[in-house]
């Protein structure tokens, strides 16, 4: 069944721990960030009362659970992600190297690469740049670039580690 959004209600594309897909949900358009809590509840979040927190995609804090929605700016189809990491601690492999960086688990997995490309990090030509991703350690997973990090860690483990990794060229 498909609900439709109100003028009550805005649509929020949600992500979070436990929450794997990129999932639409209903909340209040007045609500609070409590309101996006028991939202993601009904999709998978199984975090204990009074733990979760959430953030807008790519925010560095995590809102006030009082927060009113519109009063932080969140809109109608905003993305947000509820998680209990206030930060992951992200490692990126390259070459033989590694390099670190906290990130808030909102972040994507485009930002995460376009921080470990940059000259912070690996100082990555952007020509070579493009032709890279990355790549879960210790796996072949290739998260998408829209994916918030905190949706491939779980509490209390807030440590991710990717390897900076060269497209497959498919020959034809």
């Amino acid at each position: 069944m498909t609900h439709q959004s109100t003028r009550d209600e805005i649509e929020l594309f949600l992500q979070g721990e436990g929450i794997a897909d990129i999932t639409l949900v209903l909340v209040p358009r007045d609500g609070t960030a409590q309101d996006i809590i028991t939202a993601a509840k009904a999709h998978g979040l199984t975090t204990p009362d009074g733990e979760a927190l959430v953030s807008i995609e790519d925010a560095d804090e995590p809102l006030a659970p009082n927060a009113r929605l519109d009063a932080v700016g969140i809109v109608h189809r905003g993305r947000v992600h509820v998680h209990r990491c206030r930060r992951v601690a992200v490692s990126v492999n390259f070459n033989g190297d590694t390099t670190g960086e906290d990130f808030p688990p909102s972040a994507t997995v485009g930002r995460v690469k376009k921080w470990a490309v940059s000259k912070k990090a690996f100082n990555l030509q952007s020509v070579d740049a493009t032709e890279h991703v990355l790549q879960m350690c210790n796996s072949s997973t290739r998260p998408d670039e829209d994916v918030h990090i905190g949706t491939l860690v779980t509490a209390p483990d807030c440590r991710l580690c990717f390897d900076l990794v060269a497209k497959q060229r498919v020959e034809g």
